[in-house]
Formats: C-alpha cells, sequence, structure tokens
C-alpha cells in the first residue's frame, strides 16, 4: 500500500536542517554561475537593468509565495507536495518530473561544460596547452556528475556541508572577482570593445532575450522544502531562510554580471567561458603573467569547480526527494521512492547520474561534430535545462491560492501580506514570469515577431531553429510523456489503495 511504503521510507528521514542550513541551501542552489554567463551574453547591459527590475516582479512575489507554501505545509517533497494537494497527482507527478529532470540534464550539460572550460582556462591555457580533447571532456564530465551524485546519497547530515561549503565559497569567489574588477578598472579603464552604455537602456527585444536566464537564476526557494520533514524547525526558518538568503543572492547577482560586463569586450561574451575569461583577463590586467597569475589562476579555477559542485548536489539532494516522494505516494513508479538506510533517496540519485551521464556525452559530441563549439552544445542544453526547470513552477505558483480555499485551518506562520489583493499580486506576476519564460525558451523569437521585433537564433544560440526547438521543444514533450506513463505505473501500483492527502501531510502540519 502507498501509505505503508510512505510511513516507510519517512521513517528514515533524520531533522538535521536548522536555519543557517537553509540560508546556505537557498544561496547555493540560486547562484548558478554558468546561467549568469547567459545573461551578460543575451542581455548584454540589459542583463543588469532588467536584473534589478525582476527583482520586484519576480523575485519578491515568488518568494512571499514560497515562504507561505513552505511554512505551512513542510511536507518531504516539497514542491511534488503543493501541486498534489492543490490540483491532483498527475499535475504534481508532471511538477515532479520536470522538476527533476531539469537538474539531472543541468549537471551533466550546462554545469560540466563550464567545469570544463575552467579546468581549460585555469590549468591548461596558462600552461601552454589549448584543451582537454574530447575524450577528456568526457571522462571529467562523467567524474562531475558521479561526485554530484555521491554527495547527494549521502545522510543529509554530511550532505548539506556541500550546500554550506558551496554558499562560502561562491561568496569568495565573486568577491574577489569584484575586488580584481575594482582594481583593473582604476588601472586601465574599460577594455576596448566594451559594451556600448547604450545598452543598459531595457527594451522589448532585450527584455525578451534575458527574462529566461533571470527567472532561471531567480528560481530555487523551495528547493529546501523537497527536505522539509528533515528541518528543525520549518515552519518558522522557511521564511526567515528565504528572506536571508534572497538578498545575498540579489547582491552577488549583481557583483558578478556587472563584473563581467565591465571586464570583456562584447565579442568574448560567451555561454561557456563568460566567467572564466573575465577572471582571466582582469587576473593578468592586475597581477601580471607570472607564477603570481598562475597561483591566482588556480585558485579561482578550484573555487570556481567548488561552487559547480555544490550547485549540482545541492539541487540533485532537493530535487531527487521531490520525485521519490511522488513515488511514494503513487504518482510514479513505487521503486524510485526507495530511500537508503542513511535517509536519502539512494534510487533517484542513481537515475539522476545515469540521465546526468548521456548528456555529458552529448554534449561533447555535439561540440566535437559537424563544426560545433561547446559554446553553442551549452547554449542548446542549457536552454533545455531552463526551460523545463521553470515550467516546472506553472501548477505550484498558483497552488498557494487554491490551498488556501482547501485548506483554510492550516495554521500559517506566513501570510503573503496585504491580504487577497496582496496574494493574487504575487501570484500574477509570479506566474507570468514563469509562462512568458516558457514562450521564450520553447519558441525563440514568437513573441518578438508578434510585437514587431527582429531575432536571429543563430545570433542567439549558435545553432539553427530546426536543431534548436527539435532538442529543446521535442525534449519538453518527451518529458511530460514520461511522467504521464510514470503516473500511469503508479496508478496501477496503487489501485484501491491510494494515499490520502491527510495521511501526506500526517504529523507535519498544525491546525489554526
Amino acid at each position: 500500500m502507498a501509505e505503508v511504503a510512505l510511513k516507510h521510507e519517512k521513517a528514515k528521514l533524520v531533522k538535521t536542517l536548522k536555519r543557517w542550513d537553509l540560508v546556505f541551501f537557498s544561496v547555493c542552489a540560486i547562484i548558478g554561475l554558468d546561467a549568469v554567463a547567459g545573461l551578460a551574453k543575451w542581455g548584454l547591459g540589459q542583463g543588469i537593468t532588467w536584473f534589478v527590475i525582476f527583482v520586484f516582479l519576480f523575485l519578491l512575489p515568488y518568494g512571499l509565495v514560497t515562504a507561505e507554501l513552505g511554512a505551512a505545509f513542510p511536507a518531504e517533497g516539497g514542491i511534488y507536495t503543493w501541486a498534489r494537494m492543490a490540483y491532483g497527482k498527475l499535475p504534481g507527478e508532471l511538477t515532479a518530473i520536470l522538476y527533476w529532470i531539469s537538474n539531472a540534464i543541468w549537471i551533466g550539460g550546462s554545469l560540466a561544460g563550464v567545469t570544463i572550460a575552467s579546468i581549460n582556462a585555469f590549468f591548461l591555457e596558462p600552461n601552454g596547452k589549448a584543451d582537454v580533447g574530447t575524450l577528456g571532456s568526457i571522462i571529467i564530465g562523467l567524474i562531475f556528475v558521479w561526485v554530484n551524485i555521491a554527495i547527494a546519497v549521502m545522510a543529509l547530515k554530511r550532505g548539506k556541508w556541500a550546500a554550506n561549503i558551496g554558499a562560502w565559497v561562491k561568496a569568495i569567489a565573486v568577491i574577489s572577482f569584484s575586488l580584481l574588477v575594482i582594481i583593473n578598472l582604476i588601472k586601465h579603464g574599460l577594455p576596448a570593445g566594451h559594451i556600448a552604455g547604450s545598452t543598459f537602456t531595457p527594451s522589448i527585444s532585450g527584455f525578451l532575450a534575458v527574462i529566461g536566464a533571470i527567472i532561471f537564476l531567480f528560481v530555487g526557494f523551495e528547493l529546501e522544502s523537497g527536505a522539509s520533514e528533515e528541518m528543525t524547525n520549518p515552519q518558522h526558518d522557511v521564511p526567515i531562510g528565504i528572506l536571508r538568503s534572497g538578498i545575498i543572492t540579489t547582491i552577488l547577482y549583481v557583483m558578478v554580471v556587472g563584473g563581467s560586463l565591465l571586464s570583456l569586450p562584447e565579442k568574448e561574451l560567451t555561454t561557456s567561458s563568460c566567467l572564466t575569461g573575465a577572471f582571466s583577463l582582469v587576473n593578468k590586467a592586475v597581477v601580471g603573467t607570472g607564477g603570481g597569475a598562475k597561483l591566482m589562476g588556480y585558485f579561482f579555477g578550484i573555487v570556481i569547480i567548488m561552487t559547480l559542485i555544490g550547485s549540482g548536489s545541492v539541487w540533485i539532494l532537493g530535487s531527487c526527494r521531490v520525485q521519490a516522494v511522488a513515488a511514494l505516494d503513487g504518482a510514479a513508479p513505487r521503486g524510485l521512492g526507495k530511500f537508503g538506510s542513511q535517509g536519502t533517496p539512494t534510487a533517484m540519485a542513481w537515475l539522476s547520474g545515469v540521465v546526468g551521464s548521456i548528456f555529458v556525452v552529448a554534449v561533447f559530441w555535439i561540440s566535437s561534430s559537424g563544426g560545433g563549439t561547446l559554446n553553442n552544445a551549452m547554449a542548446v542544453f542549457l536552454g533545455i535545462a531552463l526551460s523545463t526547470a521553470v515550467l516546472a513552477y506553472i501548477f505550484t505558483i498558483p497552488a498557494t491560492i487554491t490551498l488556501r480555499r482547501k485548506f483554510p485551518d492550516v495554521h500559517r506562520p506566513f501570510i503573503v501580506p496585504g491580504g487577497k489583493f496582496g496574494l493574487w499580486l504575487c501570484v500574477i506576476l509570479a506566474e507570468a514570469g514563469i509562462i512568458l519564460t516558457g514562450f521564450t525558451l520553447l519558441w525563440p523569437g514568437l513573441i518578438d515577431g508578434i510585437l514587431g521585433q527582429k531575432y536571429d537564433i543563430v545570433s542567439s544560440w549558435g545553432v539553427s531553429r530546426k536543431f534548436f526547438e527539435l532538442t529543446t521543444f521535442g525534449s519538453f514533450i518527451v518529458i511530460c510523456l514520461v511522467g504521464v506513463v510514470f503516473y500511469l505505473w503508479g496508478r496501477t501500483q496503487t489501485k484501491g489503495a491510494e494515499t490520502t492527502t491527510e495521511e501526506l501531510l500526517e504529523g507535519v502540519v498544525e491546525e489554526a
């Protein structure tokens, strides 16, 4: 029975996440140094402008909605549980599979690619070597994926240190980079071919170019709620953790995007090596080209790779729990809900490793065949990760309104301010950001054309429209179909013995 399986696996969970663990968890999850490069390349100066605007139009309302959901319904599975309680198991499973698989694709496609770019930039090029080659890239990419998986299957009391250390390392990376940028600007001024000041002026085309990257950079507050029943005091710690992490991530993002734009010529802004290239440039300009510059490069290369491991492991750690709970609830094959003796979703973690490994091979196969480049392959797979990850929130955001109506007596330690108007405003703003992002990523140029704006997919993504849409839109459809198959599979295993909402929330919510 689903109820028995759910209780049996939840009995293995250990409460270990405290308030500052949640802050570090969110900071490590939200700060994505790979997608920052995309924001700088696609938006130029408008990347910063629209980023600041969307702090108020998306980050704030999304954070408030997530804080209410996380505090009111602190059940394991987080984003799945909320969508499932509001709309049923099928919407819940579609939410879970998009949320989980986007991260498996991300670590194998985008994060592994930035890791390779970092190794090339900081360890090989300073010593006169070009790159690690296709075979070397695949091997290193596979190692990267499975290091993340190894952390994800650790007991959370140890695995959480990947988030804690990762958050601090990201702060160190951004602050050290920003200091070098400031010193370089004082000594040498802006680089030749730098972005024009006019690119900071917001426009419709600029908005459509960067909204996908911005929304992707902002989401992640709910990730910690995937492990709600492993928190010591979720109803009080989740809202405070979201507030603190939101402030920290906003500051760090502005520093790193601004530093990249002020350091690199416009033509050198790329999705695979924007940040690494910017650091290499300012490092040479400030420290020189001798041994000191090499040591600084080695240091920054290690720090960048550590931040990438922190990001990947934290997202796998959280998203695997989401899909595992969906399986235990009967919305997916029950075998995927298996938790190990240390309270970690081992079945989903191993499956994540397999999916991530497939995408490692795919990225470097594309980048080494048909005249492709790592940057082009990175752009395509970043597009897949962005679209699937963001669209996972389609049911979650409006669930806040639905759950207020369905469960009015549940104690809500935090409520979106402003009464019904405030709630509806936050939901509409956050949901609009999600939907617009979906359109711009799955059909790039569609909205541009409707609004009379020019759009060139080759200059934006480095590949043809046919290839881009086949991979991104095609992947999205396939993932949704797999979600439906998982739902039907899980339904056959729990027919006549479905878990009730009360059983799903047993012992984790308080009545008002």
